[in-house]
């Protein structure tokens, strides 16, 4: 047995916390009081007195499925459990790493550049998911990614599917649902999920809603304007043009649905934050199921492609060297800099896969600059270089206002949308936001009680997880304790913060006092829906 004594327990729900004890046997708790009859016998006690003791930290939105089923895998989770996260929600933004076309003759290019399985078939749900408890430190729970899906039975091109292909995508999606994938994810702004017709997009969500399942988005755009858009500037703010096409999809199938990350790139995109959210709202009041997902940060990670629009992409390599070609893509790209509030001084280079290491943690703006060239030219250099597969920083996607907003919306999840790259400049969300989260919540006056539920308890809720996200007897003992008065980490610092003192998954303590335990390596288990 491990006892917690004397903690201040939050139990996972908006409510304010108590002072406590809890019992745990195995995997689960099996018992909370309020202090009385504690013996030490044989168990052992971590004493929790002054310390905040909350639900394991549950990331909404994430990507280490591709490294869950991985060997010797521990550097790419040691990070998120040091923040306190003991489970994960995966398999977003149309890319996740299981549960595509077994032997499929495009399935070398899973992952859409930005990930990958190295070589490994994953293609079978049921047997990936199996790989879990054997190899991952912490829990897995995910979705299928309608583009890992679409890549398997037509790559990466941008041509409609036709009739026997759709009904192989059907199956391989039901067929995972099936097995316990919580859910599908859609990747809009993304090759290939950017170039499915609506009536893809429709009958994907019907699979969803015909389970019970989360339909997550990555939309079509998260600014004033786009490249999703033809032509890319003009109009309805192309963002809330984005949310409107997830609103009418999830209003015309019923489907549960989740808005990854909600941004807002450029400054001149920050002026329309209260309509996106009034659109949500609205929809919220139709009757439609819908919540967001944001981290704590002012960047997000991404491919470098992602400013690219679909016309470009769509061409061959050689067709892109056209006078013409190169013209429209300047003229575009002046234009919408211009409009958005952004450009190439908010992309910082942060993993080229080894191909030009030497310019990681450089923005194009400097790179231009040293090349003797201008910003696009400098931009597509890198892309052409890289074979089109960098990953990126790219800033000014919101502003402390706009978080602090969202992070206290009644429709908001927190997560990271981070993973840790083998080499090259790391996404800081990787290391401290969750504790920012708390931080936040702290500085400002507002309830930690809400910061924690929306970090655990009203996650699991969102994706049906059963037994974890609330301290309450019966359930899965994942654990996070920290300390109030010592919690603290350097804002863009690749570091670890201070403050979170012991982490306990599936009852397991897998980080004592800041330091990692030998048992984690196989702590996590895989979560079925």
């Amino acid at each position: 047995m491990i006892i917690l004594k004397n903690g201040t327990i939050f139990n996972g729900e908006d409510t304010p916390p108590f002072i406590g004890n809890i019992y745990i046997e195995n995997d689960r708790i099996v018992r909370i009081n309020d202090g009385a009859g504690v013996g030490d016998g044989d168990a052992e006690i971590l004493d929790c007195t002054g310390l905040c003791i909350a639900p394991g930290f549950i990331d909404a939105h994430s990507h280490n499925d591709f490294f869950a089923a991985q060997d010797n895998n521990l550097k790419y989770f040691e990070p998120f459990i040091r923040q306190g996260v003991t489970s994960m929600v995966c398999g977003n933004c149309g890319f996740s790493a299981a549960g595509y076309l077994e032997n499929g003759p495009y399935n070398h290019e899973i992952g859409g550049g930005l990930f990958t399985n190295k070589g490994r078939d994953f293609s079978s749900f049921d047997k990936w998911q199996k790989l879990i408890p054997e190899k991952s430190p912490v829990n897995i729970l995910s979705l299928v990614g309608h583009g890992t899906v679409r890549i398997s039975l037509n790559s990466m091109a941008g041509s409609e599917l036709d009739n026997d292909q759709l009904r192989k995508m059907e199956e391989i999606i039901d067929k995972a649902l099936s097995e316990g994938a919580a859910g599908v994810s859609l990747g809009l702004m993304y090759e290939p999920g950017q170039f499915a017709p609506l009536q893809e997009l429709e009958m994907v969500a019907g699979i969803v809603k015909k389970h019970n399942k989360v339909l997550s988005f990555h939309s079509r755009a998260m600014s004033k304007v786009s490249t999703s858009y033809t032509p890319p500037v003009g109009g309805r703010a192309h963002g809330l043009r984005a949310i409107d096409e997830v609103i009418k999809i999830a209003k015309k199938t019923g489907v549960k649905t989740q808005l990854s990350h909600l941004i807002f790139v450029g400054e001149k995109s920050w002026s329309y934050v209260d309509e996106a959210l009034s659109l949500l709202e609205n929809a919220k009041k139709d009757d439609v199921d819908i919540m967001f997902d944001m981290y704590a940060m002012d960047f997000g990670a991404s491919i470098i492609t992602v400013v690219l629009p679909i016309w470009y992409l769509s061409l061959t390599k050689e067709k892109r060297g056209g006078f013409f070609v190169k013209l429209r893509l300047a003229i575009e790209t002046a234009v919408t800099k211009k409009l958005l509030g952004f450009g190439f001084n908010d992309i910082m280079i942060s993993n080229t896969k080894g191909m030009m290491p030497q310019i990681e943690g450089r923005r194009i703006s400097e790179l231009a600059g040293e090349w003797n060239m201008s910003e696009l030219q400098a931009y597509l250099k890198v892309v052409d270089e890289t074979d089109a597969k960098a990953d990126v920083l790219m800033y000014k996607y919101a502003n402390p206002a706009i978080i602090e907003k969202l992070r206290l919306h009644p429709l908001s999840l927190y997560m990271t949308d981070a993973w840790v790259n083998e080499q090259g400049v790391q996404n800081f969300a990787v290391y401290y936001n969750f504790p920012k989260f708390i931080s936040l919540a702290m500085r400002s006056g507002t309830p930690v009680q809400q910061a924690i539920n929306k970090m655990s308890g009203a996650t699991a809720e969102r994706y049906n997880i059963s037994d974890r996200g609330f301290i309450k007897e019966g359930k899965k003992a994942d654990i996070t304790v920290f300390n109030s008065d010592k919690l603290n980490f350097t804002e863009g610092r690749g570091e670890s913060p201070l403050g979170i003192e012991y982490v306990l998954i599936n009852g397991r303590i897998v980080l004592k006092h800041g330091e990692i335990q030998s048992c984690v390596k196989d702590a996590g288990e895989f979560i079925k829906v």
